[in-house]
């Protein structure tokens, strides 16, 4: 493409050679003064923002000793003010990113709780004053049942089935319409439950309703079967129940299944599942049984 004299010209003015004299550091010296004062007018008005937000929400903002509690629609987020003030004081200190926070039952700053690290969905956030950061991560979790629905929010789907399990609470209605819009399961909390058809004709169901039981109980239908049957009593036992510790990772594993445990599919190997299902279908014990005679001539 050709340039003519004066683009050519503009081009070469872009670009900025250092200088040691008195008359360039002078200059630097302004710019990067008014830099940092930009950034503490835009400090000072998401200051404002955040401040509107907190009084909009006084009865769902509050403080108490030490920490500021959000009072969101799902649960109890407790957030303490030290590492709020820490980042602001010292962004350098305490390495990036909003800290977890504390997440209790609705209505509740005590008894049962998990923790939740939610990020704002700024693609810049790196460039967004602090008070930007907190005030959005407020509304967030003021709005916790619009924003569980954002594909990103995986760890506050996580922190509410780890709260509530599948049982009827707050956060029923919004994980049906995440379950059953992200996967083929149908969620019945009012069972405490999650039914998926599998392969083969057969058609699973995944409860925690038991509270002697760590994990998920596993039960399946075969095609024309009218009761179901207990296969898994409890999931925590499986070989690799770290892959399996949340009702969306088992629905997948059910969904292709029994056809996923006849063939030799490394995601699906666990062999104390397997070996609960081959007692009600013969196709994975014949599986196991080639499995133990490659085995006993390798």
């Amino acid at each position: 493409m050709f340039m003519d004299d004066e683009t050519f010209q503009m081009a070469e003015e872009e670009i900025e050679y250092p200088s040691s004299s008195a008359e360039y550091q002078t200059k630097k010296l302004e710019q990067f003064q008014g830099q940092i004062n930009d950034s503490f007018e835009a400090m000072h008005t998401s200051f404002d923002y955040l401040m509107k937000t907190i009084n909009k929400n006084p009865d769902r903002i509050l403080f108490d000793v030490e920490n500021v509690v959000i009072l969101g629609n799902l649960a109890t987020y407790t957030i303490p003010l030290e590492s709020i003030l820490s980042r602001l004081k010292n962004p350098f200190a305490g390495g990036s990113g909003l800290q977890t926070t504390k997440t209790t039952r609705k209505g509740e700053t005590k008894g049962k709780e998990t923790s939740v690290c939610i990020q704002p969905d700024y693609k810049n956030v790196a460039d967004l004053p602090g008070c930007d950061i907190l005030d959005s991560y407020f509304l967030m979790l003021l709005n916790d049942d619009k924003f569980i629905q954002h594909p990103a929010h995986g760890p506050l789907r996580r922190a509410m089935l780890l709260l509530y399990g599948l049982n009827e609470s707050p956060a029923s209605k919004a994980m049906k319409t995440w379950i059953e819009s992200t996967t083929a399961a149908e969620f019945k909390p009012e069972e405490a439950a999650v039914e998926v058809k599998g392969t083969d004709g057969w058609k699973w169901r995944v409860t925690d309703a038991n509270p002697l039981v760590d994990g998920f109980t596993i039960y399946f239908k075969k095609k024309n079967q009218r009761k179901w049957t207990k296969v898994v009593q409890d999931s925590s036992q499986f070989e690799y129940c770290y892959h399996y510790d949340d009702v969306l990772s088992l629905v997948e594993l059910l969904s292709d299944s029994p056809r996923v445990l006849i063939q030799d599919e490394l995601y699906a190997s666990d062999e104390y599942f397997m070996r609960q299902v081959a007692k009600h279908h013969a196709p994975v014990a014949k599986r196991l049984e080639a499995d133990a005679a490659e085995r006993a001539t390798s």
